[in-house]
């Protein structure tokens, strides 16, 4: 009896066995397609069309590999990540036509909820995936990509960036000889394990030693973190409140709404001081990146990007203010080093965003 039933299951195997294989194998095809598209495109003129295809056979061959490391996360891990890396650079020189194309079947802003499922798969990315911050950080950087106008995509970007800044870490061997250098290096090292408070206190005492635009920078990036959390706490107290006011709306229930409506008015209220922690750091962090950028004699692309993406973290009213500093950025900057690519990458997704008017 065993027998036949393990005779019977066998079909069921071998056919979920078969559609993982498939799926890899046409990742790969699309893949290898890509990226032998990507050769002959390489120092000629491009057709926008023929790039933003090799584009979407990249992101078409991720969503494949996505739903294969589901059955077999080792199968798909080696393949995906090459994948994802292809996705990345091929987005980060894309032409503004290459941009218009890709923009056109992808009208609709980023479904909430589904942003933060992704969120929550990205975070376990990174937790199976300890000391490899560089595939770590194109993980963040293609779901920032992805999910821009959400919330949860500034976090990504900013755990990006932390990710980079561990990259970074782990290849300067030789210890800082400076006093504010020192300073900067041990505020870095807490502000990447989250302790944006004792991060500051560092960066603070740098700033005494000497006020320079990396200091700046440093204390801006601080501030951001911590106008970030306290915008976190206050989405985690108010969204759930705010879905169930959705749901009674939804179904029609106008008693339900109308209680739930005047709690949420009074949760708001208490919230106050939470929102106003939030537009405080948001302040100093302002201040601190112009501060940087005064010192740069106006030409510093963390500082003047990030003045673009602390207006858009404020509020949509504050977003044509984002537009324009962003526009600035990609015009102005030709990235030097990772870093400076990530950025700007951003920037330039976000604007991207922005312009097409998807943005929540």
């Amino acid at each position: 009896m065993r027998i036949v039933r393990l005779l019977f299951l066998l079909p069921f195997f071998l056919a979920a066995t078969c559609a993982w294989a498939s799926a890899v194998d046409d990742a790969r095809k699309l893949h290898d397609e890509a990226e032998d598209s990507l050769r002959k495109m390489s120092g000629v003129a491009t057709d926008p069309k023929a790039y933003a295809e090799v584009v979407r056979k990249l992101e078409k061959a991720q969503a494949l590999l996505e739903e294969a490391a589901k059955t077999d996360p080792k199968g798909a891990e080696g393949l995906e990540q090459t994948v994802s890396a292809a996705l990345f650079w091929a987005r980060r020189f894309a032409t503004v036509g290459v941009v218009r194309e890709l923009r056109k079947p992808d009208a609709r802003a980023p479904d909430p909820r589904a942003a933060e499922a992704a969120f929550r798969k990205a975070e376990e990315f990174e937790r199976t995936h300890p000391g490899d911050d560089y595939a770590v950080a194109l993980r963040w950087f293609q779901y920032a990509d992805l999910y821009s106008g959400t919330d949860w995509s500034l976090r990504a970007h900013a755990r990006a960036l932390l990710a980079q800044a561990r990259c970074e870490a782990a290849k300067k061997s030789a210890a800082p000889q400076t006093e504010d250098a020192k300073l900067i290096a041990e505020g870095s090292a807490l502000l990447i394990k989250k302790d944006a408070d004792a991060a500051l206190a560092k960066f603070e005492q740098a700033k005494k030693a000497a006020d320079t635009v990396l200091v700046e920078r440093r204390i801006g990036h601080a501030y951001l973190d911590m106008g970030y959390k306290a915008r976190d706490e206050y989405a985690a107290q108010y969204l759930p409140l705010r879905t169930r006011y959705d749901e009674a709306v939804s179904r029609g229930d106008t008693r339900a709404a109308g209680g739930l409506r005047s709690e949420a008015l009074a949760l708001v209220s208490r919230l106050k001081p939470l929102e106003e922690q939030a537009v405080k750091c948001y302040d100093c962090a302002q201040a601190a990146f112009q501060r940087g950028l005064d010192l740069a004699k106006g030409k510093d692309l963390d500082c003047e990007a990030h003045l673009g993406i602390i207006c858009f973290a404020r509020s949509k009213s504050a977003q044509p203010r984002a537009r324009v500093l962003l526009e600035e950025v990609i015009g102005k900057y030709m990235p030097g080093n990772d870093e400076e690519r990530a950025i700007h990458e951003y920037s330039r997704t976000l604007l991207t965003k922005l312009n097409a008017g998807v943005l929540k």
